[in-house]
């Protein structure tokens, strides 16, 4: 082990709150991926009965997800992770790695472009990325922007209408500033507009946070992650949706090259001890659903309530707009580099948004997107919960936060004494 691997806070307290960006295992998910280490380590693929046992495992894992999702079990696509999740939702959709670049090399020689993609400037880098990517390859992007609450903006989105749709792609639950967006009426409107489009849905912040429907939600894709419920990192999900089944349906192109698992959507040997543990942890969330989000929301507005006068809530008043696990807020005037390390000293775990773009010093992008400007982005923090959390937990950070307050507050002033006193020692004597 390294010496940065076995730091330890300066002080006894340890209070997690960075749940948005990673959780930690539940004990029966730790226990079932041990198990299956230990006694399931065949290849699901094999034709012997070591391999068969793993085969089973796996079947009853996927019959857990295509039962909550109503879809069959071929529907359900183990990954390694949201974001290869996301990748394989977007590059699939548009056919695969080949027919895309057939299809952007055919739209580049015409010189024209009569299909547009939709997603938003707040979306998770893992699919922000891939349409940046494509749209330097000259697909034709339309980016959906966000109002002060980090909603979607529906009237630019009523504007990119004016072209087919052939791919959209959102957050379900915007990751730093926790705010659902209204994913129901999103999709009606770009399917009156466009019904072949196909629209996929990052869950990875809203799967066992509320409910999740193709029917209600209107969208053909739907991404989910292990370790954001409680389950091992390395394993997520891509769920097919109804328009996937059928003479007439879509087809999902590969990303990558390889066997015929997972019908061939995603090759490679499936990781039965990760499949297994991720689909335990997402049994005993689906059991614990309602306690846990009830839970999750008494956390978030007894946070909300106790937050000091100083500090500027970002995102919506309306608490059936906010996610019951993730509250942002700007402390002015301190950076929130400076408080995420403050409070690490002190053995409280928060961030300063997406894990993905840890230690930038750049103000936070998702909050200039909502026209808040530099300075709240340059002081936001997340502090974003897990079940297993408490109200005391919470009252030692707002204590915490007092006192940071309340130094940095005279460290100003302090400063505006000394630069006071500086001019007017420069004042001549008469």
């Amino acid at each position: 082990m390294t010496k940065e691997a076995m730091i330890q806070p300066r002080t006894k307290t340890s209070i997690y709150f960075d749940s948005a960006a990673t959780t930690p295992m539940l004990p029966e998910a730790l226990e079932t991926f041990v198990e299956l280490n230990q006694n399931f380590y065949g290849n699901s693929s094999s034709a012997h009965y070591i391999g068969k046992k793993s085969a089973i495992c796996t079947e009853q894992s996927q019959s857990l997800f295509s039962d909550y999702f109503k879809v069959p079990t071929s529907h359900i696509i183990f990954t390694s992770g949201g974001t290869e999740s996301n990748n394989l939702a977007v590059w699939g959709a548009l056919g695969g790695l080949t027919e895309a670049f057939y299809w952007l090399k055919k739209t580049h020689h015409l010189q024209r472009n009569e299909e547009r993609l939709l997603t938003s400037t707040v979306e998770h880098t893992s699919s922000q990325k891939v349409f940046e990517t494509l749209e330097s390859m000259g697909a034709l992007v339309g980016w959906v922007g966000v109002d002060k609450n980090c909603l979607l903006n529906f009237e630019n989105l009523k504007n990119l209408l004016d072209r087919p749709i052939r791919l959209a792609s959102f957050h379900h639950a915007q990751s730093e500033i926790g705010v659902f967006q209204n994913i129901s009426e999103i999709s009606k409107l770009i399917k009156a507009h466009s019904p072949n489009a196909i629209i996929h849905l990052d869950a990875v912040q809203s799967f066992l946070k509320t409910e999740l429907s193709f029917k209600d939600l209107g969208v053909d894709l739907i991404s989910i992650s292990s370790h954001k419920i409680g389950g091992p990192k390395g394993i997520g999900a891509l769920i097919l949706g109804p328009r996937f089944s059928g003479a007439a349906a879509f087809r999902l192109g590969k990303l990558i090259e390889g066997s015929a698992q997972q019908s061939g959507f995603r090759p490679g040997t499936l990781a039965t001890p990760l499949v297994g543990a991720f689909a335990k942890a997402f049994e005993i969330g689906l059991k614990n659903f309602n306690k846990n989000r009830e839970k999750l929301i008494t956390l978030r507005n007894t946070l909300i309530e106790k937050l000091p006068k100083e500090v500027i809530l970002n995102g919506p008043n309306e608490q059936d707009q906010r996610t019951p696990q993730t509250v942002n807020f700007s402390i002015p005037y301190l950076n929130s580099a400076l408080a995420v390390e403050h409070f690490s000293q002190k053995g409280i775990c928060i961030s300063a948004g997406s894990a993905c773009s840890a230690g930038s010093t750049k103000p936070n992008q998702t909050i200039l997107e909502m026209g808040l400007g530099k300075k709240r982005g340059l002081s936001s923090v997340r502090i974003s919960f897990s079940a297993s959390n408490t109200i005391e937990e919470i009252d030692l950070f707002i204590q915490e936060l007092h006192s940071l307050i309340r130094f940095f507050s005279q460290q100003k002033q302090k400063t505006k004494e000394a630069i006071s006193f500086q001019e007017s020692s420069l004042t001549p004597l008469e």
